[in-house]
């Protein structure tokens, strides 16, 4: 899709900007229409020729009867036996001629047998290039609309048309960097659009393309300087803005997965293939393979959806903690923290407290406890940030210079201790620590951690220029396989043309394997159970293939390999 380029954060690889095309055609695209006249040709063509190779049938069948009836009356059968007296009259002097009889008598008979074995075709029954122009047809057809299932840049290129600017109520390509999930068009909303969880604002030329930005980049004095929220209002418009602290993830119905598992290139090739089996009679094998491919399918359905399981239970557990809003402490659920909100954080009587969002701490000090998400074993003291003099005019940050300062969503709260802070005058209420939200929900650490899990490769890939190179190798075969089976059936002229065709496509089928692509996703998965049964949980399926070429290994941590929690 080319269009104007749209200034995209970092975290993405583009952003495009679209527009839906019209579907004047029952809801399909225009790029049917050629469709629906190759259709009316083909069905016109059909109708005419219908019943014509029953006719020729016919004739062939009344021709050879003729023949046979003119030899029987001629008495062919009379000479050969002749030709036996007079064997047995002259002693071996006719044996050859004898043996040269036979053999014509013997194959005659086959042929006729043959003949006779030989079905006739339906009497409705086209003639065979328009059926086969028909079968092209469909086939077509059917890619166009697999294609654009398979591909997200053809459906663009061909559902869709290119924008200078993303506005509210058309669409927006968004294409992640490598290994980080797969592209998805989007609908854009009223200055924003969801992409992988995440929401992304567009400013007022819709040319530019932001993360939700979160009030992180502050001075530090401006964080000692708020009172939290003082007005409905305000908490009204933060959470129409920032939404929800919570990490729910809808899990999809059985139904809906499955039908998307199956329209996959892989399974689309297998019923094909299975379907020829059923045209040419083998029925019973075709409906097995059809079978162990449901089945097949239908297992990979249920380990995504455990998959998907897993990670939602990995949620934090809604807990009550002290807010301070208009100008008192109130209670409410963790779920309810906003960015920008002044609340409360205290060490329980009994289990591990999980630090809800990512905060900066503004009095007291607290132990929490970061091996989840750093890996580093050894628990980090936090502190209450200084703003006297010049550090007050710093801007804050939380990956390195205010690390010290800040608690990371997540984490365990090991121990807190209170302190009234001289530049921040608000006192905890549960002698916890005095804290200023800064991030909530997918945008926080754990909420990133939860998308690099969810959205890692999906597709198990092994390398594949060697499995392109092997299929292209296979497939040369199968062509001239293929084409000697044609050319000889031609010239025999012992089977119809359905038959020839039917054995070439199912020769090219069956050299080329379909379980190839599968067979290497199922190495993979093996793989990756394996490891989970060691209590190992790979976020990068993809990186399994290359980790089989590794011969040493180094840690420096182990912070990250003596627990299974993320909260």
């Amino acid at each position: 899709v080319h269009s104007m380029a749209v200034t995209a954060p970092d975290c993405v690889k583009s952003v495009s900007p679209l527009r839906r095309r019209p579907a004047p055609l029952f809801g399909f695209g225009l790029e049917y229409s050629p469709f629906i006249i190759l259709y009316a040709i083909a069905l016109e063509w059909c109708f005419r020729t219908s019943g014509q190779p029953f006719a020729a049938a016919i004739a062939h069948e009344a021709a050879k009867n003729a023949l046979q009836a003119k030899l029987k009356s001629s008495g062919f059968a009379e000479v050969v036996i002749d030709d036996e007296e007079e064997e047995e009259e002259h002693g071996g002097g006719g044996a050859a001629e004898g043996m040269l009889t036979e053999a014509v008598n013997s194959t005659a008979i086959a042929e006729s047998m043959h003949a006779q074995d030989r079905k006739l075709p339906n009497p409705l029954l086209p003639d065979f290039w328009a059926v086969l122009f028909l079968a092209v047809v469909f086939i077509f057809n059917a890619l166009v609309w697999f294609v654009q299932r398979w591909s997200l840049r053809v459906k663009a290129q061909v559902q869709y048309t290119a924008e200078s600017r993303l506005e509210a109520g058309h669409y927006a390509l968004v294409m992640p960097h490598k290994h980080q999930g797969a592209a998805e068009i989007v609908k854009v909303e009223d200055g924003y659009f969801m992409f992988q969880r995440q929401k992304f604002e567009i400013d007022a030329s819709g040319t530019k393309v932001t993360e939700l930005l979160m009030p992180v980049n502050e001075k530090l004095k401006t964080y000692a300087a708020h009172t939290g929220y003082q007005s409905e209002g305000e908490m009204k418009q933060a959470l129409a803005r920032y939404g929800t602290n919570s990490l729910q993830i809808e899990i999809p119905s059985f139904k809906d997965t499955f039908i998307k598992q199956i329209l996959g290139p892989v399974p689309t090739f297998q019923f094909f293939c299975a379907s020829l089996w059923l045209l040419d009679e083998y029925w019973n094998y075709a409906l097995f393979n059809i079978f162990a491919i449901g089945m097949y399918e239908c297992s990979v359905v249920f380990g995504k959806l455990k998959n998907m399981q897993a990670l939602r239970g990995m949620k934090k557990a809604v807990v009550k903690i002290q807010v301070y809003r208009q100008n008192k402490w109130s209670e409410i659920t963790a779920e309810e923290l906003l960015p920008g909100d002044i609340f409360s954080l205290a060490k329980q009587t009994e289990g591990d407290v999980s630090v809800p969002c990512d905060a900066l701490v503004l009095a007291g000090t607290c132990v929490v406890n970061e091996a989840t998400l750093t890996g580093e074993s050894t628990p980090q003291m936090k502190e209450a940030t200084d703003v006297e003099g010049m550090q007050g005019d710093e801007t804050l940050d939380i990956e390195k210079a205010h690390r010290i300062h800040t608690l990371y969503s997540g984490t365990s709260l090991m121990q807190s201790n209170v302190a009234q802070a001289k530049s921040f005058p608000i006192s905890s209420p549960d002698s916890g620590c005095v804290c200023y939200c800064l991030r909530t929900g997918f945008s926080s650490s754990e909420g990133k951690l939860v998308r690099m899990i969810e959205y890692s490769q999906e597709q198990v890939l092994t390398d594949a220029k060697e499995v392109l190179a092997l299929l292209t190798l296979l497939l040369v075969f199968a062509l001239i396989a293929s084409g000697y089976v044609l050319k000889k059936g031609l010239e025999e002229k012992k089977r119809s043309q359905y038959e020839l065709v039917l054995r070439c496509v199912l020769i090219l089928t069956s050299v080329v394997p379909p379980e190839l692509p599968m067979q290497t996703a199922v190495a993979v998965n093996t793989a990756l159970f394996a490891l989970l049964k060691a209590a190992v949980f790979c976020t990068e399926p993809f990186r399994i293939t290359y980790a089989g070429k590794v011969e040493f290994a180094l840690f420096d941590k182990t912070g990250t390999l003596t627990t299974d929690k993320l909260d």
